[in-house]
């Protein structure tokens, strides 16, 4: 399974925000293309931290971000075309709970010498410059510190802008509107607000750098709110990531974030505080033929003091029977400290072995 370069993926993935390696073309005519894409991916899973009141570590199969969307595409001109992209997920792995739920849905315009638009909801331009480098591990808890919830809370309601191609250089920015609407009234700030974000990435030859920011705000008492959710009382997020492929095999990749304001947001009285002060990671990936072998490795500090620093990582690796079908196996190690973390934390690696299929 021989892979192009990292940072030509990912400036692949900005042009839709999503990627569909096995899309297939439904409709083509008069300057204007449809594609459907999805993929099925069910896996076994068992162990992992549990806390007390319910079990929750034992063996399980489990539907890992199964989905389908379609894709169109329309040629305006030489220089300027016009997309939209609708995505839904589904749980493949039961006959319960099966009410779609939406994804990447949105519109916009592209142009090779203006750049690009994009409206609706769509990961960030802080997931396509910075997280999405280490967006390898296959395992739904795997990727828990993969791009500092920049991706996650900045879905939805959203503009962006990104560049053109600078001879490598790009750069992008984001507004997400937050709506009064609906809110309570007599709440002290019931008023619309505007958070931002903003990337920049740059590709020279083997090497991939980003650099990118998340303006994060706390609504708990304006009652604003955006579709996919609040901020998870996150504060401000700064985050770099750099990689680079060393060999046609082998790539690695390193990134470090910083929640420096956490440390200054309150939480309500008897909430525990497990967010994350900032971390380092490091890891790698060896094409060996059939499929990929790949590490990561974070240090992660908490903003809570009683809580001791982790170190999370994960092990896995792949094998492709064809082109759109690939087995994989992950181990993950949270790393909780039992006696000064979240009470009654029982944790244990927790593994996992799936099938997935691109179509």
């Amino acid at each position: 399974m021989k892979k192009t370069l990292l940072a030509t993926a990912i400036a692949g993935a900005m042009v839709y925000g999503a990627t569909a390696a096995q899309a297939a073309t439904v409709y083509d005519q008069d300057g204007t293309q449809v594609d459907v894409y999805g993929r099925i991916n069910i896996a076994a899973q068992t162990g992992g931290p549990e806390t007390g009141g319910s079990k929750a570590s034992g063996s399980e199969i489990i539907n890992n971000g199964s989905r389908f969307g379609f894709r169109a595409r329309n040629e305006v001109s030489s220089d300027l075309s016009v997309f939209a992209n609708a995505e839904f997920r589904f749980a493949a792995d039961t006959r319960a709970d099966q009410t779609l739920q939406t994804r990447s849905t949105f519109v916009g315009l592209d142009s090779d010498s203006m750049g690009r638009v994009t409206v609706g909801n769509f990961l960030s331009v802080y997931y396509t410059a910075v997280g999405s480098v280490f967006d390898v591990p296959q395992g739904p808890n795997a990727a828990v510190m993969m791009d500092g919830f920049g991706a996650v809370n900045s879905q939805a309601d959203s503009i962006a802008y990104s560049t053109p191609n600078l001879e490598g250089f790009q750069a992008h920015v984001q507004a997400q509107h937050y709506s009064g609407n609906n809110a309570p009234i007599g709440v002290e700030d019931n008023s619309s607000t505007t958070s931002w974000i903003g990337a920049v990435n740059y590709t020279w030859e083997n090497l991939y750098l980003g650099l990118g920011y998340v303006q994060s705000k706390d609504l708990s008492e304006r009652g604003a709110s955006a579709d996919f959710g609040e901020r998870l009382n996150q504060e401000d997020l700064w985050g770099a990531t750099a990689s680079y492929q060393f060999t046609p095999e082998f790539a690695a990749r390193i990134k470090y974030e910083d929640w420096s304001t956490n440390a200054d947001l309150d939480l309500p009285e008897g909430v525990v505080d497990g967010r994350v002060d900032n971390l380092w990671g490091l890891g790698g990936t060896f094409d060996y033929g059939m499929g990929n072998i790949y590490a990561d490795y974070y240090r992660v500090r908490m903003v809570d003091e009683d809580q001791s620093s982790r170190n999370h990582w994960v092990l896995g690796a792949t094998y492709r029977f064809s082109t759109p079908m690939f087995a994989y196996f992950e181990v993950v190690d949270f790393d909780f400290d039992t006696d000064q973390a979240i009470a009654d934390v029982n944790d244990d690696l927790e593994f996992t072995v799936g099938l997935r299929y691109d179509f």
